[in-house]
């Protein structure tokens, strides 16, 4: 018995792979991503040296997580009403759902439910009305391949490291990755019956497995999905990995916005040598007065001993976005 539990806890499984290749930083990225936030908030996060990554279910759009979520259950209970899907794979079906939707019961226990949201587009009316102070605020802008190289140590050392990835907004592309974790999770389940002698407690330990791997998978995936009227925003996500096999957070911390208190975990980007952001560059808003916030960011750079070397001091520079309430 023993045996054959440990070829179950050994056995390769194929549906890791589906998030990886769902996830991949396209090649034609032009390595900045920007982050539209307040005068205030743009002081916080050069002087903390990093993000504040928020819960998601307190985010500025909480529909967000019904949208992927609801989605997410839609697609399961479709493949889960076919007729030409094996016992088998029906109950995988079934067993994902009912796993899943115990597991997101009490999502704030999971470390990826915290995350700091990013976008390719580095003028968007959009978001510098929404997030900004309408236009008065400043988009920074994160040299991509700088953090990535800055997350290495981490990555290597089994330390927390900061996971980067695009949203997905089509709907159909949503749909594919849901019965693909569950394509692969029956592929691992036929290659383990053909491969060892089909015992019924090693067959439901390995379904078990799988479905605790599927659920995992999609529960992250959830962070990675948003409704396609938003996919002019071109966002990416910053999540903290606890690159120790849980979905745990830790030193989750709060701060008041109005009535409500918002938990957070805080994501240090700074370079391990320098100490400083991975900044490209400074975008003040259409709204603001370049000249007057300007000579505000050259201060703070210069507080902040941004630019004793080329290589960490950003470029300045004003938004050509027209949105209403101008100066």
């Amino acid at each position: 018995m023993c045996r054959w539990s440990k070829i179950v806890e050994s056995f390769p499984l194929a549906v890791g792979q589906i998030f990886q290749q769902y996830t991949k930083i396209p090649a034609n990225l032009s390595g900045i991503l920007y982050h539209y936030t307040t005068h205030e908030g743009m002081k916080g996060i050069l002087r903390s040296g990093g993000f504040r990554a928020t819960y998601r279910m307190r985010m500025n759009d909480p529909g967000e997580f019904e949208y992927a979520r609801n989605l997410i259950f839609e697609t399961l209970n479709q493949i889960g009403s076919r007729q030409d899907l094996s016992p088998v794979v029906q109950s995988l079906t079934a067993y994902t759902h009912k796993n899943l939707e115990k597991f997101l019961k009490d999502s704030s226990e999971m470390g990826r439910a915290y995350c700091v949201c990013l976008s390719v587009a580095s003028d968007h009316p959009k978001q510098w009305e929404t997030y900004a102070e309408r236009g008065k605020g400043f988009a920074l802008g994160i040299n991509l391949f700088n953090f990535l190289y800055n997350q290495r140590h981490s990555v290597v050392g089994g330390k927390q490291f900061v996971f980067c990835a695009p949203v997905i907004y089509k709907k159909d592309d949503q749909r594919n990755l849901v019965l693909r974790l569950l394509e692969a999770g029956f592929h691992d389940m036929r290659v383990f019956s053909d491969k060892f002698p089909q015992r019924p407690e090693d067959l439901t330990a390995l379904r078990n497995r799988v479905t605790q791997e599927i659920v995992v998978q999609l529960t992250s995936l959830i962070d990675f999905m948003k409704a396609p009227s938003f996919s002019s925003e071109h966002e990416f996500r910053l999540i903290l990995d606890p690159n120790d096999g849980t979905l745990m957070a830790c030193n989750v911390q709060h701060y008041k916005s109005g009535e409500q208190i918002i938990p957070f975990v805080f994501i240090d980007l700074r370079d391990s040598d320098t100490k400083r952001l991975p900044l490209a560059e400074i975008k003040v808003g259409p709204n603001a007065s370049f000249r007057e916030e300007k000579l505000f960011v050259e201060d703070l750079l210069n507080e902040l001993c941004y630019g004793v070397t080329n290589r960490d001091r950003p470029e300045i520079t004003q938004s050509l976005a027209t949105i209403g309430g101008g100066l």
